[in-house]
């Protein structure tokens, strides 16, 4: 293990022991995307869902992401990107791939990152969805930390859109991640896509026709993944 990782063990561990954490939930676009590198990465897929990191410094990754591919599913592709060294693809299903994913940042995002380390003490809580347009995600950190982070990505050239913030309570996002890859991206999609919401704004088969699935293993995947969460929250 790195030195960086260290550092940002012992970071989060320690922020982790405040009481007045936030969480941020925000639709986020950075600027200069293709500049960054990750433009590219879309010429092959609709959307990577960063489901969590095996590990992060300020210069490298190991991830495991969920690709949906815009066409056929291309592992060549992944692999001849600039931000990636290795890709191996862990399963399959359609039109989605589960694969664990390592690489180098792109120069221009290493100080980005350890700029959102130093200097605003939040970090960023997984997953992550990314499509060409805009990134949705969580941040965690004080609500005065939170503030300069945002104030930053302002000055950066950013645009955002808030769409959550509320206290952080680990337990939670321990429910979510105890879900399987499909079940974590059904009811994600479903809560997105107002499947829940009343009155509902999309029913089981619109939803289940955007994800490229069949409409049983939908309802398969939610019933699933409602079960694996409330037998978690009731301790039953």
């Amino acid at each position: 293990m790195s030195v960086d990782s260290i550092e940002i063990i012992r970071f989060v561990r320690s922020l982790l022991s405040m009481m007045d954490l936030k969480i941020l939930r925000l639709n986020y676009n950075p600027p200069n995307v293709l500049e960054l590198g990750y433009g590219e990465i879309f010429r092959s897929m609709d959307e990577v869902i960063i489901l969590t990191s095996l590990m992060q410094t300020f210069d490298r990754f190991m991830l495991v992401c969920e690709v949906t591919w815009k066409h056929e599913p291309d592992m060549e592709n992944v692999k001849e990107l600039k931000l990636v060294e290795s890709a191996e693809e862990i399963s399959r299903d359609g039109m989605r791939s589960l694969m664990m994913v390592s690489g180098v940042f792109p120069d221009p995002y290493k100080q980005i990152i350890r700029e959102f380390f130093d200097t605003f003490n939040c970090f960023i809580e997984f997953p992550a969805r990314f499509t060409m347009d805009t990134m949705t995600g969580s941040i965690v950190g004080t609500q005065e930390n939170i503030n300069l982070f945002l104030e930053f990505a302002s000055t950066w050239g950013a645009r955002y859109q808030i769409l959550s913030i509320q206290k952080y309570e680990p337990r939670v996002e321990t429910l979510l991640a105890g879900l399987t890859p499909k079940q974590y991206s059904c009811l994600e999609a479903a809560v997105r896509e107002g499947f829940f919401d009343i009155p509902r704004k999309a029913d089981s088969r619109e939803l289940a026709s955007k994800l490229g699935i069949a409409h049983t293993t939908l309802l398969e995947h939610i019933k699933k993944g409602e079960r694996s969460i409330l037998r978690k929250l009731f301790r039953v």
